[in-house]
């Protein structure tokens, strides 16, 4: 008899048999290590992961599935809608038969249908290069080691107290969440969801407090800070000193976007090492709105020259023909029409790296315009990750 086949949403599967699944094809076997511990902002029960995941059946059986989460992010007030992929599952015995391209595909084809602008994920940069994503976004990873802090304060004691956030009900929440809105780059977060969000990847949620003001907060995974943000600018070192107290002065990193010009130059001068890589992986569905939001989002710490660049992209979503200005610390992108010629035209690919990457040899032999304007900040908070 001939084996039926269903690939589509999985709306109509139990939680418990899809919990089971994706626990299963990735080995996760104790509690700390099972998606619903692992990122329970996504998998509770009352979250319907499944609803959110192409499935693959056979006979009913479930043999595959790719997550496709819906998330938001206001960048200079833009906002714009993103989908994250995750927990892309084949079950061992049905590999090789094409299940994964076929649930990759239907999400994407779904969100070019529904407008989602940006998708990110992480994984092997080949195996999704396939799916259009490509490792991009500058990410700066300072180290601080105790010399580091010892030399320069002398004073090892923390100058501020640090307190794990650990109830959903704390009224810290609220206070932190006024703080994280104020910046350039803010994530969607509710207030229900704000702690599981925080807690993803185990990661743990930390206020700093003087007296009773709330400094800061930053989100900590394991000895990295993958999150950070004070109140004012001034107060950053005193955080980062804090952690150090908070670590019983073990060594830690701190991931920074260069957006956070204020936290990267003071780390700049006082971390032990530093690196530059990209962020994650990320799909551009919508180059107009992206570069519009994130060179708002450069100018915000940089000087950028004034000057006009036509672009032709062969994007994953379909060709769009773009004029970009800057002029006087304003940013216009605007579609123009075919008959228009064009100064650069780049494949999708191309696109990512030359625009976002912070490494690119393409970018490297233009002009001075494209090396002074790129890569753009392209970000994403772990938290905000699946």
């Amino acid at each position: 008899m001939e084996t039926k086949i269903y690939c589509g949403k999985g709306t109509h599967i139990s939680h418990s048999d899809y919990m089971d699944f994706i626990d299963m094809v990735f080995g996760f076997t104790t509690p700390e290590q099972k998606f619903i511990g692992l990122l329970p902002k996504l998998y509770r029960e009352d979250r319907r992961p499944q609803d959110s995941n192409y499935i693959v059946t056979e006979d009913g059986r479930l043999v595959a599935a790719v997550g496709a989460y819906n998330h938001e992010i206001t960048v200079c007030g833009i906002k714009i809608p993103c989908r994250g992929i995750g927990n892309v599952a084949v079950h061992p015995e049905a590999r090789s038969k094409g299940y994964m391209k076929a649930a990759m595909n239907a999400a994407l084809e779904d969100m070019i249908r529904d407008g989602v602008a940006l998708s990110t994920l992480g994984g092997r940069r080949q195996r999704y290069q396939y799916f259009a994503y490509d490792k991009a976004g500058p990410c700066y990873t300072f180290s601080v080691v105790r010399d580091n802090i010892r030399h320069l304060y002398g004073d090892m004691d923390a100058p501020l107290t640090v307190k794990v956030i650990e109830d959903p009900k704390d009224s810290l929440i609220d206070s932190i969440m006024t703080i994280a809105s104020a910046a350039p780059f803010v994530p969607t977060r509710t207030r229900e969801d704000f702690l599981d969000i925080a807690n993803s990847w185990h990661a743990r949620l930390l206020a700093f407090l003087d007296s009773d003001r709330l400094v800061g907060y930053c989100i900590m995974a394991g000895n990295s800070v993958i999150e950070i943000r004070a109140g004012r600018d001034e107060d950053f070192m005193l955080m980062v000193r804090s952690i150090s107290s908070f670590l019983d002065h073990g060594g830690y990193t701190i991931h920074l976007s260069p957006f956070d010009h204020a936290y990267v130059s003071a780390l700049n001068l006082t971390a032990e090492h530093f690196s530059v890589e990209p962020s994650m992986s990320y799909n551009v569905l919508n180059y107009r709105l992206i570069l519009n939001a994130f060179l708002k989002l450069k100018l915000t710490y940089a000087q950028l020259r004034d000057g006009e660049v036509t672009l032709l992209i062969h994007g994953f979503a379909g060709d769009e023909r773009l004029r970009v200005t800057i002029k006087n610390a304003e940013v216009s992108v605007e579609k123009i029409s075919d008959e228009i010629s064009v100064d650069y035209e780049f494949s999708h690919l191309e696109a990512t790296n030359v625009l976002f990457a912070p490494v690119s040899a393409i970018r490297d032999g233009m002009s001075p315009l494209m090396r002074d304007w790129f890569p753009l900040p392209l970000w994403m908070y772990r938290s905000d990750e699946v």
